[in-house]
């Protein structure tokens, strides 16, 4: 991501920092997360209604209600996410075929990827950017599928620095159960947002 000010060391410096002061809460979103994914985890394939019943879920994460699911494609869009869950990384027009189906919203869409195939897609949203671009997201930028993109590279980049192990460990002890790498990662830039509107860093 262009607009990142600090290396990919000092940004999980700071994310180390930002797990030794979190602690896991009774909220919705983790209690609900682990079942989130098992849903999709133990289906040998996505079906139309695994589809339906994923992106209803999903939007019980989202601010914004689940107004309009656009199903014209609706075989192109089952093969997308069955390949997703099968280990594929999908590409831009892709992905932006998946974003126009779901609300039109690369958020939704992306935390429905996530609970699909959590150890190769993360979150993004509103937090996560204002996080790594220290600037509020205009929705433009915030909806660019090649922006997620480049924040899934970001991602694979940051695990593979010598520093992340210790903040990896460090967050999965304090969620309390399992979680992937790219969760870790996506987790402690969602936090580390509402740290920095309280001036904690």
């Amino acid at each position: 991501m262009k607009s990142l000010r600090k290396s990919n060391h000092d940004i999980l410096i700071q994310l180390t920092n930002i797990a030794r002061n979190f602690k896991s809460t009774e909220e919705s979103y983790f209690l609900s997360y682990p079942y989130f994914l098992s849903y999709f985890k133990n289906l040998k394939s996505i079906n139309l209604e695994n589809l339906i019943i994923g992106i209803s879920f999903t939007y019980s994460w989202m601010p914004t209600t689940l107004k309009t699911i656009n199903l014209q494609n609706s075989k192109e869009i089952i093969t997308l996410l069955n390949d997703v869950k099968n280990g594929e990384l999908i590409d831009e027009k892709q992905l932006t075929t998946l974003k126009t189906a779901f609300n039109n919203s690369l958020v939704g869409t992306s935390k429905l990827l996530h609970f699909i195939n959590p150890e190769q897609y993360a979150i993004w949203d509103s937090r996560v950017f204002r996080f790594l671009n220290n600037s509020e997201p205009h929705k433009y930028k915030l909806e660019k599928p090649k922006v997620y993109i480049e924040y899934l590279k970001l991602i694979e980049k940051l695990k593979n620095e010598k520093a992340f192990e210790a903040f990896f460990e460090l967050m999965k002890q304090n969620v309390g159960y399992e979680i992937t790498e790219y969760r870790a990662l996506e987790l402690g830039f969602f936090i580390g947002a509402k740290f920095q509107h309280k001036g904690i860093s």
